[in-house]
């Protein structure tokens, strides 16, 4: 038996046939067994049923333009070759195995897709998992499993349940998926979240982004809200508006223009860099610390300088070797450094410091110190203990005399 065509409108019962099989408006397909099995190609002539499984070489259909040329094949669809619905939509029921499809307007698959490339112009969606090279839609994608794709590249928006391996994902709206691994780029215009832990080289997004189970990876950079539901280990945190982490933090270096908060502790190979606030529930670890506005952590650890402008609170300490604060600055916690310096109108509780500098109108609780000047206006509630020299205002106010002694007491951190 060489090709076969149906006629528009009519329906005929097939099983394999030897050639290619034309189908035309609104004719029907039935499948005599398990499927229909066509040698060479299937070109439907507008829209068509499938009532059964088909595989062919290549799948093409035109439809009529204003019609939607909607194509259903009630089963399974596969093609060594090309599935290629223009100015049309296609809907299987079943699972899609292709070299590659072109679809004008939709398509939904009901179990697993696989294709080297989807070019879809409008929607695509998938029940199961889906595999192949290149998925590039221009509206919304959305897949109930899993999905194995190198890149991904949606102009609306994209919702991913399962877990996602690829290396590129990039969409110009929203973005969710079941975490998994990102190799290279996500790149999400608006808002992004993935619902499990995240592997991921470089996550961009323009508005929200969460992780609800945490992650690792490199860069991170937001321009509104980012937000890590667990422990996340990263390269640069970069974020416009509020960051937080609820749990752990380990990095490089982490840039924030509003509020930062972490719940546990935050540990960095380099700087915090705080327009705002910034809370750390546990112990902070790094190299130099800036803070416009105020600083809260149960204990800080600078290998360089702490510069706060607002207030800072520590449990146990704040240790770098720099502490410089700002003007009417109130600190919680003793303070262990080479050099401090307390703004005017300042106050702290103990400092423990190499050189000790406090503008007018400060109060101290206890200082100890090798050298230190103290300007007019101060006022010292416990005691001043020196090694090496000390200047002070005539009117600097005293609860007990400085007293210079041989050694200074043991910081406490």
């Amino acid at each position: 038996m060489g090709d076969i065509s149906i006629p528009k409108g009519a329906t005929a019962k097939l099983g394999r046939v030897e050639g290619d099989l034309r189908v035309g408006q609104g004719a029907r397909a039935e499948s005599e067994g398990a499927i229909i099995e066509v040698t060479g190609r299937v070109i439907c002539e507008g829209e068509a049923e499938f009532q059964g499984s088909l595989s062919c070489s290549e799948f093409s259909a035109r439809g009529a333009w204003g019609s939607g040329g909607k194509i259903k094949i009630l089963g399974d669809l596969k093609a060594s070759g090309e599935v290629r619905v223009e100015n049309g939509q296609l809907s299987i029921d079943g699972s899609l195995d292709a070299a590659s499809v072109n679809i004008d307007k939709a398509l939904w698959v009901g179990g697993n897709a696989r294709a080297d490339d989807f070019d879809v112009g409008g929607v695509l969606e998938v029940r199961g998992n889906i595999m192949g090279r290149k998925v590039d839609v221009g509206g919304s994608f959305k897949v109930q499993g899993a999905a194995d794709v190198d890149e991904v590249d949606v102009g609306g928006s994209v919702d991913i349940a399962g877990l996602v391996r690829c290396s590129q994902l990039d969409v110009g709206g929203m973005a969710r998926i079941g975490g998994g691994e990102v190799s290279k780029d996500v790149d999400v215009g608006g808002k992004f979240e993935s619902t499990k832990p995240l592997k991921f080289s470089k996550i961009d997004v323009g508005g929200l982004a969460t992780l609800g189970e945490g992650g690792e990876g490199g860069d991170v950079d937001v321009g509104g809200k980012f937000e890590s539901r667990a422990d996340l280990s990263f390269n640069s945190l970069d974020v416009g508006g509020l960051a937080s982490i609820n749990g752990n933090g380990r990095g490089v270096e982490v840039d924030v223009g509003g509020l930062l908060r972490v719940s546990g502790s935050l540990t960095l190979e380099k700087d915090l860099d705080i327009g705002g606030r910034a809370y750390v529930g546990a112990e902070l670890r790094l190299d130099s610390l800036e803070v416009g506005g105020s600083m809260e952590a149960d204990q800080i650890v600078a290998r360089k300088s702490i510069e706060v402008g607002g207030d800072l609170k520590t449990v146990k300490g704040a240790k770098g070797d720099s502490v410089e604060l700002g003007h009417g600055s109130r600190t919680m916690g003793p303070i262990v450094a080479r050099i401090v310096s307390v703004g005017h109108g300042g106050k702290v509780e103990d400092v423990y410091a190499d050189k000790l500098e406090l503008e007018h109108g400060s109060r101290a609780r206890n200082l100890y110190f090798r050298e230190g000047e103290i300007e007019a206006g101060v006022h010292i509630e416990g005691e001043v203990l020196y090694t090496d020299r000390i200047e002070s205002s005539p009117d600097v106010r005293f609860a007990k005399q400085p007293s210079r002694v041989n050694e200074l007491p043991k910081p406490p951190l």
